[in-house]
């Protein structure tokens, strides 16, 4: 309810900046509410011995339960994870994005949801240059009904269609005039390959701020966003599974939304690593009632930064790495190749726009380059001379052109997938 969203903007503010003791307690109240739902309410957790405990003592405790992953998610029918008499059609519901294989149905109450719009405001703010009259454009998979607030002329959303023709995405785009841009990254790139000087020299005129969101970031393209565009770039980082995770300061350092989740960095035992050190992203919302998830691994990987942002918000802060902890190709020598690797080639390597990368089931990884206008000849013979000084040595490579990066039914790039079993050691 707007009511409701509206009186938990304030709170969620101010909670960035409590107590570390108070924010802790604060969690470990959550999760242990979150536990007794799920052990007494949920099929799934009700049936399995290992959640059939007490009261956690303290957060560290957490990491006793089993890790979940999204093929548990794909397995189970949905109403073994829902919370006995959960009417769905009072839930919202979502879909995964599809970059990992079959799209997943997400139900969350509508309380949780509405702090979680509440504390997106924050998002806007931590950058220090919003304006809630500010015109916005989103370009984005799908058009969320408009809200009431929007008739004042408050946080208008301009959303535009990501799967319409770049030619008019663009003519939309310059027709608003926005001041704050938001998009996947995959989009804002076709973006600028679409902008001609002149309209990206227009569009430059009002833009004040650049927001991504739903994909790996790298540093080498928020610098080229940042100088492109001419507007600094702020980062989002969420999932339809447990929405908003982490948000960008004006220091650029992504702060966890530590009021609604608490967020673990774990190997592949699911052990928590110490601060500083990479492994799987895993987190429980836990303000969820209607689909409650423990302990739930995103599939990416990333580190906890040590220290406190200077920003003044006690949140901890989070930094991708790699990109998704199943994304990659394998090396004859067993070693791996993540997403982070061959954005990193596209991003810095001449003659080269985009490139996604599939390896087939005997080993054959197959790069698909998206050439600069002019440049598809030259290039893919040094784009197997780049790969293979990456790798330490030659492998099964066979570099083809292509017109576009794949996108799947959510509207990401799926930039590497992979039909290979891991080699035997």
């Amino acid at each position: 309810m707007i009511i409701r969203e509206a009186g938990y903007v304030p709170l969620s503010i101010a909670r960035q900046y409590g107590s570390a003791a108070g924010l802790r307690r604060r969690q470990l109240r959550g999760v242990n509410r979150m536990l007794e739902l799920a052990r007494t309410r949920v099929p799934y957790y009700r049936d399995d011995p290992r959640y059939a405990r007490g009261p956690l003592r303290d957060l560290a405790e957490l990491a006793e339960l089993p890790v979940l992953d999204k093929q548990v998610l794909r397995e189970q029918p949905l109403e073994r994870l829902l919370a006995d008499g959960v009417d769905q059609e009072r839930c919202h519901s979502f879909r995964t994005s599809g970059s990992t294989g079959r799209r997943v149905r997400i139900l969350h109450d509508r309380d949780s949801h509405d702090y979680h719009m509440a504390a997106c405001v924050r998002r806007f703010l931590a950058t220090g240059r919003y304006l809630p009259t500010d015109r916005l454009s989103h370009i984005r998979p799908f058009a969320p009904p408009a809200r009431m607030f929007e008739r004042f002329g408050l946080f208008r959303r301009h959303v535009i269609l990501s799967h319409r023709p770049m030619r008019e995405i663009k003519a939309d785009l310059l027709a608003n005039r926005p001041k704050v841009l938001i998009g996947y990254p995959v989009h804002l790139r076709a973006l600028l390959r679409e902008l001609t000087p002149d309209e990206l020299a227009r569009l430059r005129r009002t833009l004040r701020i650049v927001l991504t969101e739903s994909e790996l970031l790298l540093p080498e393209h928020r610098a080229m966003f940042a100088e492109r565009f001419g507007a600094p770039v702020f980062d989002e980082y969420s999932a339809f599974e447990v929405l908003n995770v982490s948000y960008d300061c004006r220091y650029g350092r992504a702060h966890l939304g530590e009021d609604r989740v608490y967020c673990e960095i774990v190997d592949a035992a699911g052990d928590p690593v110490p601060d500083g050190e990479a492994g799987q992203v895993v987190v429980t919302a836990f303000m969820e009632r209607a689909m409650p998830l423990l302990r739930y691994s995103l599939g990416d990987i990333g580190l906890i930064e040590p220290g406190r942002c200077r920003c003044g918000r006690r949140f901890r802060t989070l930094r991708l790495t790699t990109g998704r902890s199943n994304d990659y190709v394998t090396l004859p020598s067993g070693e791996r190749l993540y997403p982070d690797a061959f954005l990193h080639l596209a991003a810095t390597h001449p003659g080269i726009s985009e490139c996604f990368v599939h390896q087939d089931t005997a080993g054959l990884v197959r790069v698909h380059v998206v050439p600069d206008a002019g440049e598809a000849g030259q290039v893919l013979a040094t784009v197997r001379d780049k790969l293979f000084g990456l790798a330490g040595g030659e492998f099964p490579l066979e570099v083809v052109p292509a017109e576009s990066v794949q996108i799947t039914a959510g509207g990401k790039g799926r930039f590497v997938t992979s039909d290979y079993g891991t080699p035997p050691a």
